[in-house]
């Protein structure tokens, strides 16, 4: 018999976080598209990094500052070297970044919420054998609505989802699920066997054992 396994949902955003600011050549605000590429300057021992943006409208470069005058030896050497080969997972670490926005008085334009999910399988069991247990990593400050994501990823209405919550079918950390609230990074998720009608056990199955 196929044990209950949790299964981990990892979502990545299909473009990063765009820039608010004003461009001197345009005159005006406009949102700076990130680049997906790195500016390094290393000088002897000491290392600047910046994530380069372009106006969306004009072209015209903004550097954001990551590192200024660190000590090249403070940083990992994966990471290090991940600056130079313009890394897309360092990209994303420092393209999601709230707090470095706000160091660098930049504002984050709003998220097109466009994104993608990869569905892995663990080795871990759930704790309950009549429900489908889901972590969930999601890069910080991509805000997604709890109703809206899991009616897309469980392929149910909104109003279901909704349902289900008030029913207290669906926990996050053994809490029932506020509909409206947002999906964060690291939450656990339980979804009871009893959310389903009867007539779709078997596709409660289906998705419980992964095999969808």
């Amino acid at each position: 018999m196929k044990r209950n396994l949790r299964k981990l949902w990892i979502v990545t955003p299909d473009q990063l976080p765009a820039i608010i600011r004003r461009c001197p050549k345009c005159g005006k605000k406009t949102e700076f598209i990130n680049s997906g590429k790195f500016r390094v300057n290393a000088n002897g021992r000491l290392i600047d990094v910046w994530m380069i943006y372009q106006c969306g409208q004009c072209k015209t470069s903004w550097n954001m500052a990551i590192w200024e005058r660190r000590s090249a030896g403070r940083l990992e050497k994966e990471e290090y070297e991940g600056f130079f080969k313009n890394d897309p997972d360092l990209a994303a670490k420092y393209g999601n970044d709230r707090d470095l926005f706000a160091r660098n008085k930049a504002e984050a334009a709003a998220s097109k919420a466009e994104y993608h999910v990869t569905t892995v399988d663990t080795a871990f069991p759930c704790v309950e054998d009549h429900a489908m247990e889901i972590e969930v990593r999601i890069p910080p400050g991509f805000d997604l609505r709890a109703d809206i994501f899991l009616m897309q990823q469980l392929s149910v209405s909104r109003s279901r989802i909704k349902k289900w919550c008030e029913d207290g079918l669906i926990l996050s950390g053994g809490q029932v699920l506020s509909p409206k609230g947002k999906i964060k990074d690291g939450m656990l998720l339980q979804v009871r066997k009893e959310a389903f009608r009867p007539e779709r056990e078997e596709e409660f199955k289906m998705i419980l054992y992964h095999m969808v």
